[in-house]
């Protein structure tokens, strides 16, 4: 069945003292436009991330965001050397006694050695949250991708519904085109008989006439080509593939069928299924653009 364009899917999980959260949008998109948000440490992931969305979907404005708490305090950890504070200390006292100078070494003049307060040493567990987020990543793909699945159902429904509708006023379309023909044979002839006065007309004139009329009229082609590309229509619907495009060409090609049946067909009623079908099939393009 076919899936819609719009979607969400978001999953969390942790490793060991990181939290992490993927979160991916999709939104209506003529192409398939993917971005992704990151972590400044987990930049590298850019592009086999980008790569593997583009191998599930192929049109929609995808946007990923991947969140990591914790990852930050860990980077900034710092550690105390007492063991070097302790030596610099005792130098101080040494250099105060031997040059008998005046005061006592304080925590302020500690301070000064830059290399007793330094970063702690962290373990590098990059190569494991890439492996963490990848994970989670997919399975957000897979919650967006149930989501656009549910909502190309409820798109099916609405589209086989109103090709149903345009299906029926084909029909009538059809069923009219006979009607036509004999209510113009008789126009016609009435016509005739008026501006001749009662003169007794040749049949084999009016019949040319009216010959001439039906080949003017005659929407055969058309209606056949509208079959065709409605049932072409609904076997897309049905089938598994990423068809939006394919139903947006479609329905262009009924539409341009639609607009001929109306100019040929010099009826009234005909006209008046022409415009409820036009309308169905603007309702059908709109859907159509939110199916992948």
């Amino acid at each position: 069945m076919i899936e819609s364009m719009t979607g969400y899917g978001r999953s969390e999980g942790t490793h060991r003292e990181y939290a992490i959260v993927a979160e991916l949008r999709s939104t209506n998109h003529k192409y398939c436009d993917i971005s992704v948000r990151l972590p400044k440490f987990l930049l590298p992931l850019e592009i086999p991330l980008k790569k593997l969305l583009q191998e599930r979907f192929t049109r929609g404005r995808l946007e990923l965001a991947v969140t990591v708490n914790g990852a930050a305090e860990q980077t900034k950890r710092m550690e105390v050397n007492l063991e070097l504070a302790r030596q610099y200390l005792a130098l101080m006292k040494e250099i105060q006694s031997k040059l008998d100078l005046p005061g006592r070494p304080d925590l302020g003049m500690l301070m000064e050695f830059r290399d007793i307060i330094s970063p702690a040493d962290v373990e590098d567990v990059t190569g494991e949250l890439e492996s963490r987020v990848e994970v989670l990543v997919r399975d957000a793909m897979g919650r967006l991708e149930s989501m656009r699945k549910k909502e190309g159902q409820t798109l099916a429904k609405d589209l086989l519904r109103r090709i149903g509708m345009i299906e029926k006023a084909l029909g009538r379309i059809e069923v009219r085109i006979p009607a036509m023909l004999r209510e113009y044979q008789g126009r016609l002839k009435d016509r005739i008989e008026r501006l001749t006065k009662g003169v007794k007309l040749e049949p084999a004139r009016l019949i040319q006439e009216v010959a001439l009329f039906a080949e003017r009229s005659d929407v055969t082609e058309e209606l056949t080509r509208l079959k065709s590309h409605m049932k072409q229509f609904k076997s897309m619907i049905r089938g598994s593939a990423a068809v939006g495009r394919s139903l947006d060409f479609l329905i262009q090609e009924m539409n341009r069928e639609v607009n001929t049946i109306g100019s040929k067909a010099a009826d009234a009623a005909v006209a008046l299924g022409v415009v409820g079908i036009k309308s169905e099939l603007e309702k059908l393009r709109e859907q159509v653009q939110n199916i992948e």
